[in-house]
């Protein structure tokens, strides 16, 4: 490719990038992305776990576009383009590059140590049309993807040479990323669903990602068989939406199994969880050190990204990030002393209110998810214009419906 260049990947080979996205990937907040571990402190479990949201990215928008070119290239779901959404080959081509730019940049407004430092984000102003009196709700890494993307990349965007001929804002590239501020069509929907929905290029990626780091095969699928059997359908009051053909509905199974084995292996282990915990109150520390509740607002953007991994780290290896902080560099993390997944029996009950009265001695983590799968949002099974749920063809997914949350107690020493 003419003055672009092809990049290794560990889990799709050779990567092409134009000269826009290389000016994109060049960009300091991108290049940030380095420095921002996609699993946080997993590799306390998992040595391998040190990879990061900058090799990630670049994966999404490889798997993204694998998935939309096999899209593109079945005549029956070009003409459901045309006929439903009035796209052109001029269009197909211009949201093909519209979906690599979002799926490149999803991830772009992370903190630090990624899921673990979203607690620390800031909280909504009154005004926000998220704010919810009493509920301290915050702004999510989306939202700071969203900001980041206006005010450091759209340049880069809408100026580049590249984009003479396609003619994309800024805007195009944020409503893929559920941006309130940008009026809702129907294909940005559609297309959003791509970068973020049950069966999207992000899940996708890290689950193959984290799998082979981390040198397990929970999360190990059919890649390939997943790209070629992905399609288009309309749904009960013509919207097109996106599925699986009913020849590969075993695939989509196979996703649904991935990611619970993950979360249950992986991303819910009790050490993982209580490094969570650690490293959340360290950064709090280090945050109040240097006169902050939070991390910076969204308004805030050149603050913000001055914080990453390896600036919070500086920062508990010079003893800055108080007891925690000290638990992280000696490894004695609390001990889990409790651990009970689904349904909690009488006696379990009585233990774990028990240890809930003497929260100076314990600390209770009883919020981990393990809805698995959303029975709200299916995967649609697509055949001929047929349309069905997953749980419905599969008894395994069909299981699911029953999603209690996880119990576990830490001894605090």
């Amino acid at each position: 490719m003419k003055n672009g260049k092809k990049i290794r990947d560990i889990v799709y080979g050779f990567i092409e990038l134009d000269e826009q996205e290389i000016e994109i990937i060049n960009h300091p907040a991108f290049q940030r992305l380095r420095r921002i571990r996609q699993l946080a402190l997993t590799d306390m479990v998992y040595p391998g776990a040190v990879h990061s949201r900058f090799e990630h990215s670049i994966g999404v928008m490889q798997m993204a576009t694998d998935m939309y070119d096999s899209l593109i290239s079945k005549d029956e779901c070009r003409q459901i383009l045309k006929d439903k959404l009035g796209l052109n080959e001029v269009g197909i081509g211009r949201y093909r590059k519209i979906i690599r730019l979002a799926a490149l940049l999803h991830d772009i407004g992370h903190a630090p140590f990624s899921h673990s430092g979203e607690d620390l984000l800031c909280k909504l102003p009154e005004q926000h049309i998220n704010y919810q009196h009493g509920a301290q709700k915050r702004y999510t890494h989306e939202d700071y993807s969203i900001a980041i993307i206006k005010e450091k990349f759209s340049d880069i965007i809408e100026n580049h040479t590249l984009n003479n001929n396609n003619a994309i804002k800024v805007d195009d590239v944020t409503a893929l990323l559920g941006d309130t501020s940008v009026k809702p069509k129907a294909i940005n929907l559609l297309w959003k669903e791509l970068i973020s929905g049950q069966l999207d290029a992000d899940r996708a990626d890290y689950l193959l990602r984290d799998s082979m780091h981390l040198g397990v095969n929970y999360g190990l699928y059919d890649r390939n068989r997943l790209v070629s059997c992905i399609t288009l359908g309309r749904n009960e009051v013509g919207d097109v939406i996106l599925g699986i053909e009913r020849k590969g509905w075993h695939i989509a199974e196979s996703i649904i199994l991935s990611r619970y084995q993950m979360f249950s292996q992986v991303y819910c282990h009790k050490v993982r969880r209580i490094y969570d915990y650690h490293i959340h109150n360290a950064c709090k520390t280090i945050l109040n050190n240097d006169g902050r509740e939070n991390y910076p607002s969204v308004n805030e953007l050149d603050e913000y990204l001055k914080y990453d991994d390896w600036y919070m780290y500086s920062k508990i290896i010079n003893n800055e990030g108080g007891r925690d902080g000290k638990i992280i560099l000696n490894r004695k993390h609390y001990k889990c002393v409790f651990d009970v997944e689904g349904h909690l029996k009488e006696d379990e009950q009585k233990a774990l209110q028990q240890y809930k009265q003497d929260k100076e001695k314990y600390y209770i983590d009883d919020k981990i998810s393990t809805k698995w799968y959303k029975l709200d949002k299916e995967i649609n099974i697509i055949d001929n214009g047929k349309i069905e749920p997953l749980s419905s063809m599969s008894n395994i997914v069909n299981s699911m419906k029953d999603n209690p949350c996880q119990s576990r107690v830490y001894m605090i020493e």
